[in-house]
């Protein structure tokens, strides 16, 4: 079974968007919302990191408000699941809304991995992975 992380916004900012996730056969899902103590950075951060790096997979949706924590999450596993700078991830699905800026910003994102507009797309392309 295939270990997916889900980096991104929280359900309070858009509508539980990794509910669609759940129920897919063949992968297990880490949501650190429901998966560790968010009360504290002493507590959620170190158990976000170790579950990144025990992680197969990363879903992030860093929605249109600021991210700053699914994009220290993205580079870590970016990190954790290539060999060599520049090298793209196969294993990387990242949720990017058309209305993000800056516009050319999404130049950048494409190398890290997948990039998808929807949430419905991020589900096929996990499927794919399977």
């Amino acid at each position: 079974m295939k270990k997916v992380y889900l980096a991104g916004q929280p359900n309070k900012y858009e509508s539980n968007w990794k509910k669609a996730f759940r129920g897919i056969e063949g992968f297990d899902f880490y949501d650190p919302e429901i998966d560790s103590d968010q009360t504290s950075s002493v507590t959620f951060f170190p158990q976000d990191l170790q579950a990144i790096e025990d992680a197969d997979i990363l879903v992030a949706n860093p929605g249109i408000a600021p991210a700053e924590a699914t994009w220290i999450e993205i580079g870590y596993f970016l990190k954790k699941d290539t060999t060599k700078p520049g090298e793209t991830s196969k294993n990387l699905i990242m949720v990017w809304k058309d209305e993000r800026e800056p516009k050319w910003s999404i130049e950048f994102v494409k190398k890290a991995g997948k990039i998808v507009n929807t949430v419905e797309e991020a589900v096929i392309e996990l499927q794919n992975l399977a």
